[in-house]
């Protein structure tokens, strides 16, 4: 790896060397980035990456458990009635040594002190539970836009340097075929002829390279947006 960036980088110094004014023009990827694009970008990320799902979903969950927690309160309460009667039917009659002496429907509560007394703090720690949802979704907003965005910054890098790439290679190219006729024409010597050679073989390499680190950008933003980048005006 290190060899072949070595490689690059020499290729270009070369390039440099010979169109000075090409190269210079290609060096700055500042006037290239569109802000209004990579917030589309971002906002396709939160809309369509997986993981924001399972974290909005995370987030609803603990709110279902806030509300669950908090109409709870009921259940330290058990609430229970009896029905009496001192009525006789048509064949018995009333005993007036065993008749209850309160008749009709008797209502009683029971309550439950340690269940009661601990609902508090069920409450507060649902609610903690919420924050923590939030939370966790927040910072990894944050760390997506990031992603996004710095993806993209090397998605132009990559974009930017694939023109001084292509000048590179063309400008090889020349100067092999004239290496190739001086040789020919015995003014030059096999390792003049050879160096040219060599010089546009790590040319086409380079371009090669850069092509697919482009390429390598290209899907690894799409990874994060879900959607191609041509889909996203």
């Amino acid at each position: 790896m290190i060899k072949n960036q070595f490689k690059l980088l020499l290729v270009l110094m070369i390039c440099a060397f010979f169109k000075p004014n090409s190269v210079l023009a290609q060096e700055s990827i500042l006037t290239e980035v569109s802000y209004l694009y990579m917030e589309k970008l971002v906002a396709a990320a939160k809309a369509n990456y997986p993981r924001v799902n399972i974290l909005s979903n995370q987030v609803n969950i603990a709110k279902s458990d806030l509300s669950g927690t908090k109409l709870s309160w009921f259940e330290p309460f058990s609430f229970q009635y009896v029905a009496r009667s001192n009525q006789g039917t048509a064949n018995t009659i009333v005993d007036v040594q065993t008749a209850d002496l309160l008749t009709g429907y008797q209502f009683g509560i029971s309550i439950n002190p340690g269940s009661l007394l601990t609902k508090p703090s069920q409450i507060k720690k649902a609610k903690e539970q919420v924050k923590i949802a939030q939370f966790t979704e927040n910072e990894y907003y944050l760390q997506l836009e990031a992603q996004v965005k710095t993806r993209y910054i090397t998605l132009l890098q990559y974009q930017k340097s694939l023109a001084p790439v292509n000048d590179m290679l063309v400008s090889a190219q020349g100067n092999f075929e004239s290496a190739k006729l001086k040789y020919q024409k015995a003014e030059i010597t096999f390792a003049d002829y050879n160096a040219a050679s060599n010089a546009l073989n790590d040319a086409l390499q380079a371009k090669l390279q850069m092509e697919a680190n482009y390429l390598n950008a290209k899907i690894s933003l799409e990874e994060l947006t879900v959607k191609k980048l041509e889909e996203i005006k």
